[in-house]
């Protein structure tokens, strides 16, 4: 490295922040509505399928190492497997269990959804729901 590069980078970036060159915006504490998730996606997701093919290596002399990662893999795939099952099984279970929770999340706001049209209707003195049924 150059003598003085260092502090010919550092007395340029100090430069560029005193020009607003690295303005940065202040952090935004919002909440974004997160994209919905398919509920198959979601068990697609829980279940941990490690592929020996995506072992690899990319360095410089990387066929032997490669080899031998594949060969560890081999040679620890009774206990991989074991760990692996669990760590499925728990994710299966906890996706079983936020798709049951987003059924009853759909359901109640169905629900109340109804009830804010009946109490409209009932505030305008039309019928709300159930009426019908009283006056018979």
């Amino acid at each position: 490295m150059p003598e003085g590069a260092l502090e010919r980078a550092r007395r340029t970036a100090e430069q560029a922040r005193r020009q607003g060159g690295y303005a940065e915006d202040p952090p935004a504490f919002e909440i974004q509505a997160a994209s919905r998730i398919s509920d198959w996606r979601l068990s697609e997701w829980a279940i941990i399928e490690p592929e020996a093919t995506r072992v690899y290596s990319t360095r410089r002399l990387g066929a032997p190492i490669t080899w031998l990662k594949r060969g560890l893999l081999r040679l620890l795939r009774q206990y991989n497997d074991q760990i692996v099952g669990q760590q499925s099984r728990f994710n299966a279970h906890v996706t079983a269990h936020v798709i049951s929770l987003d059924d009853r999340v759909q359901a109640l706001e169905e629900r109340l959804a109804m009830l804010e049209l009946a109490r409209e209707a009932a505030a305008r003195g039309g019928p709300g729901i159930g009426d019908e049924a009283r006056r018979s």
